[in-house]
């Protein structure tokens, strides 16, 4: 059975990565439930994939208008939000980033249809791995490179930089985003997938490695990060244009946050993984060696 799929969201980042490998991306008036509850159902749509960003109040506020569509609609049966990475719903001393409550909501919404009306799940991937292979890795992610700027040779290691960490490459993602899609079995609530888990230290070493140079380090305490001090890096600062520093600066003290405080680790978790064994993913080593070789 051919199921037709909509990502909403499918001309950036994860989104046109997701459009590429199983559907068709939607143009839709998002402030208008009835409008588009028509053309969820004109075109036949089974299952709506959201890949909306950035977490603002406006782009939450479409989503939850997606998602009422979705559920009142006659075609369309399941539902997977714009949460991509952790459990956002963790609480200020694992995640002090302020947005996380805009996501939480729309989980909210989402919990209050049976899955008989709306079926949905959230994949929690860890973070993507595509940003340390760019910009010599053709990603369509806006490069929100974390903690170790590869290219200018510099880290900001949250804590001791040993604790692990989840990895995944977006292509990755995508693979697990279709075996769950085409699979008629009831969807979990979250679905976990790992490409690999690899430390922040053991990231920094291959990439020293790979390049044969010595990267400038540096570490940022849990009690630094949690008062939403962190060390920039170049990387960031390539960012501001699009993403205002205040806001990138606190988003990634919190993650950093979350990495020490074990949000970013799944171990004892059921994962993606074990159902569909078919799916290889890329490890971190390999991927960097690969782009940073000998650059």
């Amino acid at each position: 059975i051919m199921i037709r799929i909509a990502i909403a969201g499918g001309t950036g980042g994860l989104g046109h990565i997701l459009v590429d490998e199983l559907a068709q991306g939607i143009a839709a008036p998002y402030n208008d439930v009835e409008s588009l509850v028509e053309i969820l159902e004109s075109n036949k749509i089974h299952t709506v994939i959201s890949t909306m960003n950035p977490p603002t109040p406006e782009v939450h506020a479409a989503q939850d208008n997606l998602i009422r569509a979705s559920a009142q609609s006659s075609t369309v049966k399941r539902f997977i939000p714009s949460e991509w990475g952790i459990d956002w719903s963790a609480d200020d001393d694992h995640l002090p980033v302020p947005w996380k409550l805009l996501k939480t909501r729309s989980l909210d919404l989402l919990a209050q249809y049976p899955p008989t009306i709306l079926e949905y799940t959230s994949f929690h991937n860890g973070y993507f791995m595509d940003y340390f292979g760019m910009p010599h890795y053709k990603s369509y992610m806006t490069p929100e490179t974390p903690f170790v700027d590869i290219d200018a040779r510099k880290a900001a290691i949250p804590g001791s930089g040993d604790d692990p960490v989840v990895w995944t490459l977006t292509k990755d993602v995508a693979k697990f985003v279709r075996k769950l899609v085409e699979s008629s079995e009831a969807w979990p609530k979250v679905s976990r997938v790992v490409g690999d888990v690899v430390t922040i230290n053991e990231i920094t070493r291959v990439a020293q490695d790979s390049r044969g140079v010595r990267f400038e380090i540096t570490h940022d305490s849990l009690q630094d990060l949690r008062a939403g001090k962190i060390s920039e890096i170049p990387a960031y600062a390539a960012l501001y244009d699009v993403f205002p520093k205040e806001m990138l600066l606190e988003m990634m003290a919190g993650l950093g946050v979350g990495m020490i405080t074990g949000l970013f680790d799944f171990a004892g978790e059921e994962l993606l993984n074990e159902k569909f064994p078919d799916v290889r993913t890329v490890r971190m080593q390999d991927f960097i060696r690969e782009h940073w070789k000998g650059k």
